[in-house]
C-alpha cells in the first residue's frame, strides 16, 4: 500500500513507524524545516545554542510513547531521569509523593506520604479522589474546580495544589477544564501500576527521545513540502499535490486540517461538528548560570501571581538530569497559559520570575549569566467541558486523522498525538 502522512509531528511520525513496520510503501510530507510539531529543536539565538521549544516532561503512563522509543532503540533509563511521584513545592511547605507501597495501596500511599494538605480534611479529600477514579460518574458539562470541591476540597488546597497541578497537565484553568478528562489523566497516572505515576524528564533534546530515530529510519521518505490541495481520486485514492496514493493520513494542527478538508465534498457539514478548539500559549524561561544549581530537586512547584509579575508555575533545576556539562548549569521555569503576558515586556517577566525565585526556593539560585524567553503561542488547546474532537476516521474513505487535537482521552499531551498516530496507522493499514 502507498500511503502519505502529512506532518512530521509526534503523531505522523507515530503513523509512518508503524506502516513503514507494517511493510507499507510510506511517504512523509513536513512543510516546517525540522521535524517534532510543537515539541522541536530549536536555535535560541539569546543562549547562543540549541534547545527545546519548551521544557516537557512525561509520565510512566505513557505507554505509546515509551513503547516508540523501544521500537527504535533508544533506552528510556538513559533517555531520563525518572524517578516516582514527588512534587514539592519550593518553599517546602507542600509535597505530593508516594510511600513505597505495592499495588493495590499504593494510591494511599499518596496520603500518608504527602504533607501541606490541610490536615485530615484535605487527605480526606485526596482519598475520595483516589477512589473516585477507579469508576467516575461526572456530568458532561462540570468543571474540574466544581469535581473536586464536590469531594471536599478545602479551597487553599485547590489553590495550591490543584490549580497548578491541573495547569502543567492540561495548559486550561482549573475552573475551565473538563472534569472528566482530568479524572481520566488522573485514573491514568495513579493506575493500577506505581511505576505509571513515575515523573520522566528528558536528559537531552526532546528530538533525542525517538522523533530523530524514526526521521532516520524513512530517510529520503520524509520530505520538506507543504501540501496545497488534497483531492479524491478513484478507487478511494487521494492525489495529494498532484501525486496518488492508496491512503493519506492528515497529521497536521487542527487548523491546517481543517484547511486540507474544507474543499472536499459535505466537508462544511462535518467540520460544523468540531469548532476549532481555543488555543492556549506556554511559555519557558531558561536561565544560564554561573554554575549548576544542585538545589537536590529536579522539579519544583512555585506559587505564581501574575499581579506580582510572579509568572512560574514549575521549575526544573538540570544539574539534577540534564546528560551535558553545559546543560547541568541551566533552569527552566515553566509559566502556563503565557498568552496572559502579552503585553508584559519581557524584561519584566524575567525580573518577576527572578524575584519570585528568590521569594520561594530555600536553595540560592546562583547568578544568572544569560536568559531567554521562548512562547509557544499555539502549544495546547483549552479542554473545556463539551469539547467536540473528532476521531480518527473522517466520513472519506481512505482519509484518516491525527493529533493530539482528535479525540484521544487527553489534553494536549505527546501521549494523546502519539496514540492518535498509531490509531490512525493501524486503521489505515487494516
Amino acid at each position: 500500500m502507498k500511503l502519505a502522512v502529512i506532518g512530521a509531528g509526534w503523531a505522523g511520525l507515530a503513523a509512518a513507524i508503524h506502516a513503514l513496520r507494517q511493510g507499507h510503501d510510506v511517504h512523509v510530507y513536513e512543510a516546517a524545516a525540522a521535524a517534532g510539531g510543537r515539541a522541536r529543536n530549536i536555535r535560541n539565538p539569546a543562549l547562543a545554542t540549541a534547545t527545546d521549544n519548551g521544557q516537557h516532561i512525561l509520565l510512566g503512563a505513557y505507554h505509546a510513547s515509551l513503547g516508540m522509543m523501544a521500537q527504535l532503540g533508544v533506552d528510556p533509563q538513559s533517555a531520563f531521569y525518572r524517578y516516582p511521584l514527588n512534587l514539592q513545592s519550593a518553599d517546602q511547605s507542600l509535597r505530593l509523593s508516594f510511600w513505597p507501597l505495592p499495588a493495590p495501596f499504593h494510591q494511599l500511599g499518596v496520603m500518608f506520604g504527602s504533607k501541606g494538605l490541610q490536615g485530615w480534611r484535605g487527605r480526606l479529600h485526596l482519598k475520595r479522589v483516589l477512589q473516585s477514579l477507579d469508576n467516575p460518574v461526572i456530568p458532561a458539562d462540570m468543571n474540574a474546580a466544581l469535581w473536586l470541591q464536590q469531594l471536599g476540597c478545602p479551597p487553599r488546597l485547590q489553590n495550591v495544589l490543584w490549580a497548578p497541578l491541573c495547569l502543567a497537565a492540561t495548559n486550561t484553568a482549573l475552573e475551565h477544564t473538563d472534569a472528566r478528562l482530568l479524572a481520566h489523566l488522573l485514573a491514568k497516572s495513579l493506575g493500577a501500576h506505581p511505576g505509571d505515576s513515575d515523573l520522566l524528564i528528558p536528559r537531552g533534546h526532546l528530538h533525542d527521545l525517538w522523533p530523530r530515530q524514526a526521521c532516520e529510519q524513512l530517510g529520503d521518505r520524509l520530505s520538506r513540502e507543504r501540501i496545497t490541495q488534497l483531492q479524491a481520486g478513484p478507487a478511494n485514492t487521494w492525489y495529494l499535490n498532484g501525486k496518488c496514493h492508496d491512503r493519506v493520513i492528515v497529521a497536521t494542527s487542527a487548523r491546517e486540517a481543517r484547511r486540507l478538508l474544507s474543499p472536499l465534498p459535505g466537508a462544511n457539514l462535518w467540520l460544523d461538528t468540531w469548532p476549532l478548539p481555543q488555543m492556549a500559549a506556554i511559555g519557558t524561561l531558561s536561565l544560564r548560570l554561573s554554575r549548576p544549581w544542585n538545589s537536590g530537586h529536579a522539579m519544583l512547584l512555585l506559587q505564581d501571581n501574575p499581579a506580582r509579575q510572579a509568572w512560574g508555575q514549575w521549575m526544573f533545576d538540570a544539574s539534577a538530569y540534564a546528560n551535558t556539562a553545559e546543560a547541568r548549569s541551566m533552569a527552566h521555569i515553566v509559566i502556563g497559559r503565557a498568552q496572559r503576558y502579552a503585553d508584559t515586556a519581557p524584561d519584566t517577566i524575567f525580573n518577576g520570575v527572578l524575584q519570585q525565585i528568590r521569594d520561594q526556593a530555600k536553595h540560592p539560585l546562583p547568578a544568572v549569566e544569560q536568559w531567554s524567553l521562548i512562547t509557544e503561542k499555539h502549544a495546547t488547546f483549552d479542554v473545556v467541558p463539551g469539547l467536540k474532537r473528532p476521531g480518527t476516521e473522517p466520513p472519506w474513505p481512505g482519509l484518516y486523522l491525527a493529533g493530539d487535537w482528535t479525540d484521544t482521552g487527553f489534553p494536549a499531551v505527546l501521549e494523546g498525538a502519539v496514540r492518535s498516530g498509531l490509531k490512525a496507522a493501524q486503521q489505515a493499514t487494516e
